[in-house]
Order: structure tokens, then C-alpha cells, then sequence
């Protein structure tokens, strides 16, 4: 979501009746975040995976006198260990800002729009649109009302939605980082990220309807797996992508395009790697990475 924001003529009041939560001015915020997506093989040619991404804070730091949270991720449920670095949050009158791994800064969220301002959301960092806000309410939350905040949908729209909804003090419903890389959700087969829980000082916060449990994680032969959790950055891209901390020694890359056919594969010794993509058009792609046990699907994006 770029910086720049419209404001139209305020249709409705404020309803937030209370200030106790704020999941972006406080340290001690947790994000659990549930992906749901198709992971059949062979055996199994109907599994559906969800798999959970815990995104919490890790310290702080200051920027020209003002206090930045450090945001990390990780697959551990107890956010203890392999914790990716996400960049820095900032929260000030209800506008929270997002200083990424590249230095870019963004305004991830703004808690005071009203139904019919807009926010210039940048689907896959490639399809740039304003939505409007179409609709304001509340959520109570621990006996306070909070404001809750819909998004029309895009006008590209086939067989998939964003249906981008946030919360005051929470954020997206998809995720805390959402709203600086919106993607759309296909309604034809299993496709969803949601938030399951969040948490402030070791206590549960918030909980998503669909989930009966915060933590959620469904894969094939889940006692011999250890989940893939990586970063890959930039994305979208002009160039060259790098994969980082990935935790494996061995393992087979394989580039697709959006039909699903296999532009390049390589077998890969090592951890961290850069990979030369000059010759690529600009698009939508898809980057496999597994090995024996396991295996992992990102999209990635081309862009000029």
C-alpha cells in the first residue's frame, strides 16, 4: 500500500469507544497467521496444507529520535528460533508506517478512514488500483468496540478476491504486512491467509471464528518434515532475486511461469543464493524449492 491516501467527506462517526489495544504500540504484539493451499502429490492428490507463520517483535530501534519496532516471523510456534527479519514498524495517530529490509518506507495502515476514502493497494506489486472503503463497523474485543474497516474488491476480478478487511490496533485480516504486498485468493479451490490469534503480553487478544486452535499445521508426513521458511527478496523484482536463510544443503530450484511450465531447474549446494532472472519477461512466476522431504512454492514478480 503506497503512501499517498484520499480523503473523501466523513460518512460516519467514529464508533471505537475505547483505546486498550494496539497491537503496533506494543512489544509484546503476536500475529499467528494461517495459509491454506493445495500440497497434493501422488498418494495424496486431494491434500490441503496450512501451515502457521507466528509475526511478532524483537526490540527496538531509533531513527531520527523516533522508536521503530523491529518485526521478525518465524514457523516456531513459541517464536523462539529461525526468526526472519521483516523490517520496522511504527504506529503514531492511528497511522502505522513500515520501513522495509530495503529501506523503502510505506504506510502500512491508517485506522481513521472513512467509507469512501481510498487506499491505493499495488496487487502483486504489479496492478496498482485505488479501493474505496465500503464499509465501516465495530468489533468487540475484551468489552471494547473497535473500528472495522472493508474494502471493495478490485475490478480484476475472475475467480478470486482480495476481500481485504482490517481491524483498529490489528490490521489486516490476512496479516500484519498485508496491505504493503495484497494478493487475491482464488475461490475455486483451498486459498487463504488468515489471521488465527493475536496476542499481547503473553495473553490472547483476538481469535478468528474458523479457527478452533491459534496454531494450525497440516502437512504430509508432518514427523519427517521441518518446514521451509525463507525469505526472498526483492519481490517484486527487476533482475536478480536472493534467497536467504533457508536452512538446507542441498536442495532443487525450479522457476515456472503462470501456465505452469518449467522455465529453469537447478540443483542448488548451500544455504543463502543469488539467482540471475535478467532474462526474464515481465510477469508472474512461480519459484519451487524442495528436496527429498519437503517443498515450498512462492510467487514471485518480474516488473520493469
Amino acid at each position: 500500500m503506497k503512501t499517498t491516501i484520499i480523503f473523501s467527506i466523513l460518512l460516519l462517526p467514529s464508533i471505537l469507544l475505547g483505546q486498550t489495544i494496539n497491537h503496533f504500540d506494543n512489544l509484546e504484539s503476536k500475529w499467528n497467521v494461517a495459509k491454506t493451499y493445495p500440497a497434493a502429490n501422488q498418494q495424496n492428490p486431494n491434500f490441503v496444507a496450512t501451515t502457521t507463520i507466528v509475526y511478532g517483535f524483537q526490540g527496538d530501534t531509533l531513527i531520527n529520535s523516533e522508536q521503530w519496532f523491529k518485526l521478525y516471523s518465524t514457523s516456531d510456534s513459541l517464536f523462539q528460533s529461525n526468526l526472519l527479519y521483516r523490517g520496522l514498524l511504527r504506529e503514531e495517530n492511528d497511522k502505522v508506517f513500515y520501513l522495509d529490509t530495503l529501506n523503502q518506507l510505506d504506510t502500512l495502515y491508517d485506522f481513521s478512514l472513512n467509507v469512501g476514502d481510498s487506499v491505493l493497494f499495488d496487487l502483486y506489486g504489479m496492478f496498482p488500483e485505488w479501493l474505496q472503503v465500503v464499509n465501516v463497523d465495530s468489533v468487540q474485543i475484551s468489552g471494547d468496540y473497535y473500528r472495522r474497516l472493508k474494502f471493495a474488491e478490485p475490478t480484476m476480478n475472475a475467480f478470486d478476491e482480495l476481500n481485504e478487511i482490517w481491524i483498529e490496533g490489528i490490521g489486516s485480516i490476512h496479516g500484519p504486512l498485508f496491505p504493503n504486498f495484497p494478493v487475491k485468493f482464488s475461490q475455486e479451490m483451498p486459498d487463504s491467509m488468515l489471521v488465527t490469534c493475536t496476542f499481547s503480553n503473553n495473553q490472547q487478544v483476538w481469535q478468528h471464528q474458523s479457527y478452533p486452535s491459534c496454531y494450525v499445521n497440516i502437512v504430509l508426513s508432518i514427523d519427517r518434515l521441518e518446514l521451509l521458511d525463507f525469505i526472498i527478496y526483492p519481490n517484486p523484482f527487476s533482475d536478480r532475486i536472493q534467497i536467504e536463510n533457508i536452512g538446507l544443503q542441498q536442495y532443487e530450484l525450479t522457476l515456472l511461469n503462470s501456465l505452469g511450465q518449467t522455465i529453469k531447474c537447478m540443483q542448488v549446494n548451500g544455504g543463502n543464493q543469488i539467482i540471475d532472472l535478467t532474462e526474464l519477461q515481465v510477469g508472474i512466476y512461480f519459484l519451487r524449492i524442495e528436496n527429498k522431504l519437503n517443498a515450498r512454492t512462492l510467487k514471485i514478480i518480474k516488473k520493469h
